[in-house]
């Protein structure tokens, strides 16, 4: 079944994780050791090997004991699974769209929710939308030249990558730390908006790279360009 024939269903087991946000294209690895998430992926497995990630959402009170997710969140479909002699299992999590949360169905033996796709808007021109992925290479390769941990295996997938939004998400995937502007990111439905605001977070490290530079060696500031 390829990416494009999967249809998102309307309801579906969700997984609340704490700081762990799941954007569409990305590969997530996910340990699953509790009981009833045993449960969830038996069922899910025998199913369509479909269900939701949503981030815990720490803003509100008693978050942890009530589990509240927030409302946007990431779907996927399980692309390998390996179950280990104690019950426990390894998988990779595809993830297929963004969706919205719009009511939790059961809480036994694991939480189902009844969700609706959330569709991205193309908020740009073509010419501004096609220039996400030669700046982002760009960016990284500024930060890779200043010393940031950027696997070159992360450059060349996303140089074979051609739809300007699928790039952007897996970029913000590999490259977000986990967090609040990792969710807001997902949240962000416009592509161009959502870009500008990752563009601006990595332009901001790699002025935070070029002053630990200069601070260990006396780099210059003509020696690397900020591109």
């Amino acid at each position: 079944m390829s990416f494009q024939e999967i249809a998102i269903p309307r309801e579906v087991p969700l997984m609340t994780l704490s700081q762990c946000v799941l954007f569409p294209q990305a590969m997530m690895p996910l340990f699953i050791f509790e009981p009833r998430y045993r449960e969830m992926l038996q069922h899910v497995l025998e199913e369509d090997r479909i269900f939701a990630v949503a981030a815990l959402d720490e803003r509100e009170e008693d978050a942890e004991v009530l589990e509240t997710p927030y409302s946007i969140a990431g779907v996927g479909v399980v692309r390998a699974c390996k179950q280990n002699p104690d019950g426990t299992s390894n998988l990779i999590l595809q993830g297929l769209a963004r969706v919205e949360l719009e009511s939790f169905v059961c809480e036994e033996p694991y939480r189902r929710a009844r969700i609706h796709q959330v569709l991205s808007e193309a908020d740009g021109s073509e010419q501004s939308l096609d220039s996400i992925q030669p700046t982002l290479l760009t960016l990284m390769q500024t930060q890779m030249r200043l010393g940031a941990d950027i696997p070159r295996e992360v450059l060349k997938f996303l140089s074979s990558i051609k739809e300007p939004e699928n790039v952007l998400d897996l970029a913000i995937y590999t490259l977000c730390p986990s967090g609040r502007f990792k969710q807001e990111l997902l949240e962000t439905r416009g592509i161009l908006a959502r870009f500008e605001k990752f563009e601006r977070a990595l332009r901001t490290q790699i002025e935070r790279l070029k002053l630990d530079y200069r601070l260990k060696g006396g780099l210059d500031d003509n020696s690397i360009g900020n591109n």
